[in-house]
């Protein structure tokens, strides 16, 4: 079963009307201020630092880091365990597999209901303070018009360094585990919405994580939505620096 680029117009159309209509009771009740609903998206190579400098933009921009978030968010709108959102998370290479099939009819959450869920959190999160949100595509649901997208890559090399040191692993082993979860990326990509995950025109900014650090990392991308027009605090670079 594959979610292709129609079901993905189906789920936005369907997943906006209702946020739509969320925004605007927002915007009655009060002044909706844009410099404080920043989303930030961050796709990434498994030990490229992705998540860290995720972590430490959202502590910068005052603004929530959604990673686990999304699972638990999706779990509640479907009012299932989040166990079952985590497994699909993270196997979504596996999808078509027939033992698949008998989990997901068991728990009556299906492969759909995960994807239309999933869009609805993330279409959710510039209504409720803005975000900087891990992985899942978000940078495709939200668009450049809801979002500054940021990919983070690493040679391989580079990666499993990082990871063999974090994982008290061999570099064997951790060259190995790089090259999996970056094809499971790749899959769960391709397989909800039909794109290339390294397809530059899905990004505003894609920075290599070879030369750089997780600070410097994160002045690249704040220093870039600057220049892109972003209202951020004038003082954003220097809460940067203390945090580091």
């Amino acid at each position: 079963m594959r979610c292709n680029a129609d079901r993905l117009v189906e789920a936005l159309v369907g997943a906006q009307l209702q946020e739509q209509q969320a925004f605007e009771n927002i915007k009655a009740r009060q002044s909706w201020d844009k410099s404080k609903t920043h989303v930030v998206t961050i796709s990434r190579n498994f030990g490229s630092l992705g998540k860290k400098v995720g972590q430490l933009l959202a502590d910068v921009l005052g603004v929530r880091c959604c990673d686990r978030y999304i699972l638990q968010e999706v779990a509640r709108r479907a009012d299932i365990d989040e166990g079952l959102v985590k497994i699909l998370d993270e196997h979504m290479s596996h999808i078509d597999e027939h033992w698949w099939q008998s989990l997901l009819n068991r728990n009556g959450f299906n492969y759909e209901d995960y994807y239309k869920y999933l869009v609805k959190t993330v279409l959710s999160i510039p209504l409720k303070g803005g975000g900087v949100i891990i992985g899942r595509g978000a940078n495709i649901i939200l668009g450049p018009e809801r979002a500054f997208r940021v990919r983070i890559v690493g040679t391989q090399t580079k990666c499993a360094e990082r990871v063999a040191e974090r994982e008290n692993i061999s570099l064997e082993e951790a060259m190995q585990k790089v090259r999996t979860v970056d094809q499971e990326r790749a899959d769960y990509i391709h397989k909800l919405y039909n794109t290339d995950i390294d397809d530059p025109l899905s990004y505003d900014l894609v920075l290599n994580s070879d030369r750089y650090n997780r600070e410097q990392l994160v002045e690249l991308i704040i220093e870039a939505m600057l220049n892109a027009g972003y209202p951020l605090k004038h003082n954003v670079l220097d809460s940067l620096r203390k945090l580091a």
